[in-house]
């Protein structure tokens, strides 16, 4: 019984509200970074409590991937060292969601000790 609950809170929806003020969040991030404001294709958005974790691919406003020429990350894309995705990990603060980690460009699993470091719940990572 208790293994089912915890499972159905790590499946908990993100309410429009939140997930809009998450993605908010996380582009005001991805833009202090590049200098670009993408689109995110949410792949992941797992949620517990106070805590999200959120994978996504960026794209540009045709829907096409992010392009980084221009961008302090142009010459690691161009040697095929980044991707075009956004990791993070956000935590409720008062009304709204902070960023707390988050990988602009994984090409590894750089997630693998947020659960531990931050004390969010492990579910959430799928």
């Amino acid at each position: 019984m208790m293994i089912f609950l915890m499972i159905a809170a790590a499946a908990a929806e993100v309410v429009p509200a939140d997930r809009a003020a998450i993605l908010d969040a996380a582009h005001h991030a991805i833009a202090r970074r590049i200098g670009k404001t993408p689109r995110l294709l949410v792949r992941t958005l797992g949620h517990q409590g106070e805590w999200v974790f959120l994978v996504a691919t960026m794209q540009d406003a045709a829907g096409r991937p992010i392009s980084y020429a221009g961008t302090p990350l142009a010459s690691a894309a161009a040697e095929g060292m980044i991707s075009k995705d956004y990791v993070a990990l956000f935590r409720r603060s008062g009304a709204g969601w902070r960023v707390i980690e988050e990988a602009l460009g994984p090409t590894d699993v750089a997630w693998s000790g947020w659960a531990e470091k931050h004390g969010a719940p492990k579910a959430i990572f799928g």
